[in-house]
């Protein structure tokens, strides 16, 4: 079983990001974040009680490819990232590894799915 240490961000796909400015900000009152220039992709990102939510605005060029993190997703914190590696192998779990830009993070992520086709990030703390 892969040991899990955190929910690190959960990713919440919108069309228009102003909008979901003034919703989640203004409305929902989180505290929005510093987020990094991620080239063609809007978004805002904010944080509450330690957990991160990620405004990922989808008219751009990795959501149109279907590019799994930039969707509706959930990420979380693993204790150990070549054991979770390696458990998901050994069940058969396919899965795709990504190692962000620098100036975003700078250890490797997995995107899995679930059954139903959720998209699930793991990954170790930076």
């Amino acid at each position: 079983m892969i040991k899990l240490k955190s929910i690190r961000h959960t990713g919440v796909p919108v069309m228009d990001v102003d909008k979901a400015r003034d919703f989640y900000g203004s409305v929902l009152g989180f505290k929005e974040i510093p987020r990094p220039e991620i080239k063609g992709i809007p978004g805002i990102w904010y944080e509450c009680n330690g957990t991160q939510v990620h405004i990922i605005g989808q008219r751009n060029e990795m959501a149109a490819q279907g590019f799994p993190g930039v969707g509706s997703h959930i990420a979380i914190h693993v204790e150990d990232f070549e054991a979770a590696k390696q458990e998901l192998t050994a069940k058969g779990i396919e899965f795709k590894e990504f190692m962000p830009p620098p100036h975003i993070g700078n250890a490797p992520v997995l995107f899995v799915k679930d059954p139903d086709g959720n998209v699930v990030e793991l990954r170790a703390e930076a």
